[in-house]
């Protein structure tokens, strides 16, 4: 089914791998790399700086992708996979990263992290959900954007946290994302500060490596 608004559609789904695009496929390969540096090497640290780049590379690939000149269909293209993107970058790598941290742990206190860990998920989507719906041209975001959250996780990947911090960061976040609050959508100088949090700590996991 197309939409009546856009042009005919592409002859097939590889005919859409256009390089504005790029960006958004980057912050997928990083998240991916971060779930398995976390799930199969235990490297939290490889981990973490993997984490932070993939919401960098998420945070410009809307600037990035509309300075290519595109088709109706391919611009309506990169909004779904940019929020597919968010989805797992944001939503589902950081409670698999952290899942490494709480391996082997007592198991009532898995259990608590693990209501936290579906909370953090659920909330995740929900907000990424009405952001689509509703924050297009909006000076502010409702909620935590849920890339905020995510470095917050990597932020606490720094500090070896227990099972029950792991659980209360991730918990949250989750009523962060979800809670009524007005949050400023950040331009400017306040975009280029959320990016340097980004950049230390990529820089913080990397010297963790060494």
């Amino acid at each position: 089914m197309t939409h009546p608004d856009l042009d005919t559609p592409a002859p097939s789904p590889v005919a859409l791998l256009h390089p504005s695009n790029l960006l958004t496929y980057l912050a997928i390969v990083l998240a991916a790399t971060a779930a398995i540096a976390a799930t199969t090497f235990q490297n939290l640290a490889a981990a973490g700086a993997a984490m932070a780049l993939a919401v960098i590379a998420d945070t410009f690939d809307g600037k990035f992708s509309r300075s290519f000149s595109r088709t109706p269909f391919q611009s309506a293209f990169g909004v779904q996979l940019d929020s597919l993107a968010d989805a797992i970058t944001s939503g589902f790598v950081p409670v698999v990263v952290m899942t490494s941290t709480v391996l082997g742990r007592d198991t009532w206190q898995v259990g608590l992290w693990a209501i936290a860990a579906l909370a953090y998920v659920v909330a995740a989507l929900t907000r990424l959900g009405y952001y689509n719906l509703t924050e297009s041209g909006r000076d502010h975001f409702i909620g935590l954007p849920a890339p905020a959250a995510s470095l917050f996780v990597c932020s606490l990947l720094l500090f070896d946290p227990g099972v029950l911090t792991s659980g209360f960061v991730l918990g949250g976040c989750a009523i962060a994302m979800v809670a009524p609050m007005r949050i400023t959508r950040p331009r400017g100088i306040g975009l280029l500060l959320f990016a340097a949090w980004a950049l230390v700590l990529v820089g913080s996991h990397a010297a963790r490596l060494g």
